[in-house]
C-alpha cells in the first residue's frame, strides 16, 4: 500500500497496535465548523446547490469500491454526486502532472507517497489542517502515524485511505507435484534459494521464483532483511552502497543466473505478476493491493496462497506504503469536495473497502472485515508483518530525482552489463547528489 522521515520500528508497532482496536473516536462524519477558514471548504448558510464533483483512482480493481463508497455520500448528499474516474497507474501521474498547472486537477483524487512532495509543494493540493485542528476530522483515527505521510512543513493535505504490505505468494499445485511444503514462518532466504532452485523446470518454462527488477515488491525488502538500508534514518544518505545491501541484490540476481528465475528480459516481456497467475512461476513477492488480480486468474484460482516473506541475517524486511485521498487547490467546488473527502476518511468508508475487500482500510479497528474478504487466502500475514515494516522512502525533495533515475542503473546490473556491487554504488553516489542538491 507510503512520510516526512524514515519510520522506523517503532513506528510500526504502533501500526500493529492500533490494526484491531476500536477506533476512540470518530469525528469523520461530525457536523463541518461554520467558522472561518482559509483552507479546504467551509460551511456557508446559503441555500445547497447541487454539484458533481470528479473523484480519481488507479486501480479498476477498487473501482466497485469507490463508487460504493460515492453512492452511500450521495444517499446522505442528495446535492452533490460523484463521478468516480479511473486512469491507469500508467497514464494517472502524466494526466496528473499536465493538469496540475493548468488548475485542471479531478475535485478529490487518490495520492502515492512518492508524488506528494510534488504537488504539496506545487501548491496543487488544498490544505486541510484547519479542518484537522477544528476537529472535522481525527488524524489519530487511522492506523499509527500514516497521516505524517501527507503532511508537509506543518500542513495537512491527505486523508489516510489504506496501507499495504509485502507477501511471498505461491503456487500451491507447483509446490505439490513436486512434494515440497509450502513456505512457512520458518523460512529464510537460504530456504528461499533452496526451493525455488527444487521447482525450477526451465525447459517447460516454469521457475521458482521471480527475482524481478523492483523495489517496493522486491529487493528493497532483501536489502532491509539483510541489515541494509534504502535510506539512512534521516534520509541523508543511501544505503545501496551498505555491504549488506549489496549482498542482498547479489543473492537476488544469483537466482537468475542460478536458472531459479526467469531472466530480466523474460520478465520484461511478460511482467512477473502475469506469469505467475499463468503458472508459471512457483513465487513472487507482491503487494497486498495485487490480491483481487491474482484470485482473478482463472489459471491459478484456488490454487495458490499468502506467506510471510522469509527472514533474513537481520530480521524479516517489508516495506509498507499507504494511499491517502486528496483535494485539488483550484477546486471550483471545494465545500462539497471537503465533505466527500471527509466522508472517505470515515470508519463507514472504510468498512465498505474492508467489506468488498479492495484494500486494507486505514481506519482503526476495520481491517477484521478485510482480512475476513477471502478466507480461502492467508490475508493475515499482511497484517502480521506491520511491525516488520518500514516505510516507503519518499519523504524528501529528492526523492523523485533520485527514484526516476535508480531503475536505469539497476537494469544494468539486471542485464548482465555491469555487476550488481558497481550498479548499488552508482546508485548510491547518484542518490546522495540528489539528496545533497536538494537540502
Amino acid at each position: 500500500m507510503k512520510r516526512n522521515k524514515m519510520a522506523t520500528m517503532g513506528t510500526a508497532v504502533l501500526i500493529t497496535s492500533a490494526l484491531f482496536a476500536g477506533a476512540c473516536s470518530n469525528n469523520a462524519n461530525s457536523p463541518a465548523d461554520n467558522s472561518p477558514s482559509n483552507n479546504a471548504g467551509s460551511e456557508t448558510d446559503a441555500p445547497k446547490k447541487n454539484v458533481t464533483l470528479t473523484y480519481s483512482i488507479w486501480d479498476k480493481i477498487q473501482q466497485p469500491a469507490m463508487e460504493a463508497i460515492a453512492e452511500e455520500f450521495t444517499a446522505e448528499n442528495p446535492n452533490i454526486k460523484v463521478k468516480v474516474e479511473v486512469i491507469p497507474w500508467g497514464d494517472y501521474w502524466t494526466k496528473m502532472s499536465a493538469a496540475a498547472p493548468s488548475g485542471t486537477l479531478p475535485d478529490v483524487f487518490w495520492m502515492h507517497g512518492g508524488q506528494f512532495i510534488k504537488y504539496a509543494s506545487g501548491n496543487f493540493l488544498e490544505p486541510i489542517t484547519s479542518k484537522v485542528q477544528g476537529g472535522e476530522i481525527d488524524l489519530n483515527n487511522y492506523a499509527a502515524d500514516l497521516a505524517s505521510i501527507y503532511t508537509l512543513n506543518g500542513e495537512n493535505y491527505g486523508v489516510p485511505k489504506d496501507f499495504d504490505t509485502i507477501g511471498l505468494a505461491y503456487n500451491k499445485e507447483l509446490f505439490d507435484q513436486a512434494g515440497v511444503p509450502y513456505p512457512d514462518d520458518s523460512w529464510d532466504y537460504a530456504k528461499l534459494a533452496e526451493v525455488a532452485k527444487q521447482l525450477s523446470q526451465p525447459d517447460k518454462g516454469i521457475y521458482g521464483f521471480g527475482a524481478k527488477l523492483d523495489t517496493q515488491t522486491g529487493y528493497w525488502n532483501d536489502m532491509l532483511a539483510n541489515g541494509g538500508s534504502i535510506l539512512s534514518d534521516d534520509m541523508s544518505k543511501s544505503g545501496y552502497d551498505d555491504p549488506a545491501s549489496i549482498e542482498a541484490l547479489q543473492a537476488r540476481y544469483q537466482m537468475i543466473e542460478g536458472g531459479a528465475s526467469p531472466t530480466h528480459q523474460q520478465m520484461t516481456d511478460m511482467e512477473s505478476t502475469e506469469m505467475f497467475k499463468s503458472g508459471k512461476l512457483a513465487m513472487i513477492f507482491d503487494g497486498s493491493w495485487r490480491i483481487s488480480d491474482i484470485d482473478g486468474s482463472e489459471i491459478i484460482k484456488g490454487k495458490w496462497d499468502w506467506a510471510k516473506l522469509p527472514t533474513g541475517k537481520s530480521k524479516r524486511g517489508n516495506i509498507i506504503n499507504g494511499l491517502g485521498n486528496v483535494m485539488s487547490a483550484a477546486g471550483k467546488n471545494k465545500e462539497e469536495a471537503w465533505q466527500f473527502l471527509k466522508f472517505l476518511g470515515s470508519e463507514r468508508a472504510a468498512q465498505i473497502t474492508a467489506e468488498m475487500g479492495a484494500a486494507i482500510p486505514a481506519f482503526n479497528g476495520t481491517q477484521e472485515a478485510w482480512l475476513s474478504s477471502r478466507p480461502h487466502l492467508n490475508l493475515k500475514i499482511f497484517t502480521e508483518q506491520v511491525a516488520d515494516a518500514v516505510a516507503y522512502p519518499s519523504g524528501t525533495m529528492a526523492y523523485p530525482v533520485w527514484f526516476a533515475k535508480e531503475p536505469e542503473i539497476m537494469s544494468q546490473a539486471w542485464g548482465g552489463a555491469i555487476s550488481v556491487e558497481e550498479a548499488a554504488k552508482k546508485v548510491a553516489e547518484m542518490m546522495n547528489e540528489a539528496i545533497a542538491e536538494t537540502k
